[in-house]
């Protein structure tokens, strides 16, 4: 081992004990899988409980029938509701809940209208007398959660039901009702062979590229935003005036990356351990079919998105005279890097989109989209769309970190006035 790589791991042995020995790398350490955890329980709940209340508001329910299709309907709606244990380790299904729905008749569309005021039936619908034409009703109803549907499907089931009751048989009628109760969906997967689609394979599916994507983009920002702090703050206190008297600006900055990297890798290992410590004996019940080549691509998106990222937080610590003017900046790229989030529902139903590609190829959003796509339970990514992508983030990274270290070399020195952007562009093609 030569002086310079003797300085480097000096650097980076510094600037890693250095930031794990502080209270907030333990409290980020413990803190966010705590947090993240209870927020994923509390939502999750909230949902399950959001749709059973919306079964169990729909006591009753008001009908206009101009129609006279409904004369001899039933006067009254069943329905059932299976809730969704997913910390549950029981391989047991949890039992179905039941609740009735009782069906008032009303002569016209403002004595429901009162009723709803008045709080008699939480619903009101009015069918038409050309419903079977039209297929249009109107409904009135008391103010509840507009992201549960819960209560529509049981009014469109009676709706159905009622519709044939009287022109065919009554378990055909039901089945009218309830056409896809107890569907068995057999999806295609990666081997070529159908397989049963469960609810805890569907878990799976959105867990598995969620869970890579989103730990794949924090250790990247982890990262960048130790190396961002780290310089920053060192500038503002003019401690980088002493350290450079012993290394060069290149040697400071390779360190600083490889240790400040440590300290990200350290930090994604721990809430990976922590999450298969808390939740392993539930997910050991999913059928999660987790494949090494896919581990080894999240390894070199990590490597290169870290070295891209990192490169930028360095250059902007540089130039930035404090961590507040520093935040500003970095928030910008921070934002990229979870882009693909926004579309997280188009990447994953559909992954050889052109939107998805192209957001698989731009180096600021290519780790999160491309594990998107890899991870996606229809995807088909061909190899060389990967290759194309880890190459040209490889090479964004190689250039940026090479601006960088010309910038950072200047950048370092100076205090006050912050350079501006065609300073900065001068500083890269002439140090």
């Amino acid at each position: 081992m030569n002086a310079a790589q003797r300085r480097i791991l000096t650097v980076a042995r510094r600037e890693f004990i250095t930031t794990v020995r502080r209270r907030a790398f333990l409290l980020t350490l413990l803190g966010t899988p705590a947090y993240f955890a209870f927020i994923t329980f509390i939502s999750g709940s909230a949902e399950m409980q959001d749709r059973k209340d919306a079964l169990q508001r729909l006591n009753a329910i008001g009908v206009v029938d101009s129609s006279g299709l409904y004369a001899q309907a039933t006067r009254e709606i069943e329905s059932t509701f299976v809730p969704t244990n997913f910390g549950s380790r029981s391989p047991v299904p949890p039992t179905p809940v039941s609740f009735k729905t009782a069906v008032r008749f009303f002569p016209d569309g403002s004595s429901a209208q009162q009723a709803v005021r008045d709080g008699q039936v939480p619903q009101a619908i009015v069918i038409p007398h050309d419903y079977v034409e039209t297929g249009k009703i109107v409904r009135y109803a008391r103010p509840n959660s507009p992201f549960s549907n819960t209560d529509r499907r049981a009014i469109g089931a009676w709706l159905a039901r009622n519709l044939v009751a009287a022109k065919v048989d009554a378990k055909i009628a039901d089945r009218v009702g309830r056409p896809t109760d107890d569907d068995r969906l057999y999806v295609l997967n990666r081997a070529g062979q159908f397989e049963l689609k469960n609810d805890a394979r569907e878990l799976g599916d959105v867990l598995v590229p969620m869970f890579f994507s989103l730990l794949l983009g924090l250790s990247i920002i982890i990262g960048g935003q130790y190396l961002l702090q780290g310089v920053a703050e060192e500038k503002e206190s003019r401690i980088l005036e002493s350290l450079l008297v012993e290394v060069s600006a290149e040697e400071l900055l390779t360190g600083k990356l490889f240790g400040l990297g440590a300290v990200g890798l350290v930090t994604v290992g721990a809430w990976m351990a922590l999450g298969f410590l808390v939740s392993g004996p539930a997910l050991a019940i999913l059928p999660l079919h987790l494949q090494f080549s896919l581990v080894m691509v999240a390894a070199l998106y990590f490597l290169f998105g870290y070295l891209f990222f990192g490169s930028i937080m360095t250059g902007i610590g540089a130039v930035t005279n404090n961590m507040r003017e520093a935040q500003q900046f970095a928030v910008w790229f921070t934002f990229a890097n979870f882009v693909p989030f926004i579309m997280f529902t188009t990447i994953l139903g559909r992954p050889d989109a052109p939107i998805a590609f192209w957001l698989s190829m731009f180096p600021p959003t290519a780790s999160t989209a491309m594990m998107l796509r890899l991870a996606a339970p229809n995807s088909a990514v061909p190899f060389w769309q990967v290759a194309l992508s880890i190459g040209l983030l490889a090479g964004a990274a190689a250039v940026t970190l090479s601006a960088v270290a010309r910038i950072f070399r200047i950048g370092l020195l100076m205090h006050g006035k912050t350079p501006t952007l065609p300073e900065i562009l001068r500083w890269a093609r002439q140090a």
